[in-house]
């Protein structure tokens, strides 16, 4: 936490050195003051943000004029079909990214709705909400990140209480095709922060109905007695305002006589991994210990190293939904024994 009276008194001291006259130096600190009271990093110009940041300003001025020739983008195939376009920075531009994050957007206050990009939040908290609810109505955002302009990254950086200067910069940095690019450190957070009015209308909503409501990215889930007519309205006029629209390919009710699944937890009664991964790794496990891992290997095609990591981490998520699944317990002694 910043000393502001020993701050203000060296700042002062220093800026009549250097021949600046006391009304000049009190608009700086009054504007050092705003910053400081929200706990953000005090940056008067662009030079100061390069000093900050490590980089020479002329560096920080090519990724801030051309922001698009310092991405590396690439296509990765999506879970259902398609691709997924990825906008990489380059590692220079990814580290200012990364000083923007852990010293700007951390400092800022998320809405307590918002499960994913958060310290100490998993797929687990957004799940463990929505347990041994009636309904569960899963919504699916469309093009999140891509559909977050920059102007609405400019007004968050202009709302911190940034000069313009400063906010044209950091809003050039964190941008690209005038918009969140999908890859860029700092998109996640930012959209968590662009996000909090949809998420305090929707929750809301949400309470005045009895239900329950989280957004895990672009994952909206309501659970309780769900209206899905009246939740798809609202929901839809809340996105139009934000310049959002549902992807109504991913809408998808889930009743007590069916699987209930939040973002790939089980939560009709008690949280637990989806069944087939149980009982694969179980079957997997039954076959080691019958046959041999090698002769078990050989007959899947597996290589020794990648499968070992495979059935570890499968046994590791199992556990992670729900520390008492023998099963997973089990299978974590069995390939303790044979590394």
């Amino acid at each position: 936490m910043l000393d502001w009276a020993k701050y203000s008194k060296s700042f002062k001291r220093e800026a009549h050195k250097a021949g600046y006259d006391d009304q000049y130096i009190e608009k700086c600190l009054n504007y050092a003051k705003c910053l400081s009271e929200k706990g953000l990093p005090i940056i008067y110009d662009q030079e100061h943000l390069a000093a900050l940041t490590g980089y020479n300003i002329e560096y920080l001025r090519r990724a801030s004029n051309a922001p698009n020739l310092f991405y590396r983008r690439f296509k990765i195939p999506k879970k259902s079909r398609g691709f997924r376009e990825i906008s990489e920075p380059l590692p220079s531009l990814k580290e200012i990214q990364q000083w923007i994050l852990n010293n700007i957007l951390y400092q800022c206050t998320v809405s307590k709705f918002a499960k994913a990009f958060k310290h100490q939040c998993s797929i687990r908290d957004n799940a463990r909400f929505h347990r041994g609810q009636r309904s569960v109505l899963s919504l699916d955002i469309k093009n999140f990140f891509s559909s977050i302009p920059t102007s609405r990254v400019f007004t968050f950086f202009n709302n911190c209480g940034y000069s313009k200067e400063v906010v044209t910069m950091l809003t050039n940095l964190c941008t690209s095709n005038n918009a969140l690019p999908q890859g860029a450190p700092t998109s996640p957070a930012l959209s968590n922060l662009l996000s909090m009015r949809m998420d305090k209308r929707l929750s809301k909503y949400a309470l005045k109905r009895k239900l329950r409501y989280t957004r895990y990215a672009d994952d909206l889930t309501f659970s309780g007695e769900c209206d899905v007519g009246s939740i798809i309205r609202i929901v839809s006029t809340v996105l139009k305002d934000d310049g959002l629209q549902l992807n109504t390919n991913k809408t998808h009710l889930m009743r007590p006589c069916s699987r209930q699944v939040v973002t790939g937890i089980i939560v009709n009664k008690k949280m637990q991994a989806p069944r087939e991964i149980r009982r694969n790794l179980r079957q997997d496990i039954y076959y080691i210990e019958k046959y041999g891992l090698d002769s078990h290997m050989q007959a899947t095609g597996r290589t020794r190293a990648g499968y070992i990591n495979h059935l570890r981490g499968i046994a590791n998520f199992i556990l992670f939904v729900n520390s008492k699944d023998r099963d997973a317990k089990h299978a974590i002694e069995v390939i303790a024994d044979i590394t």
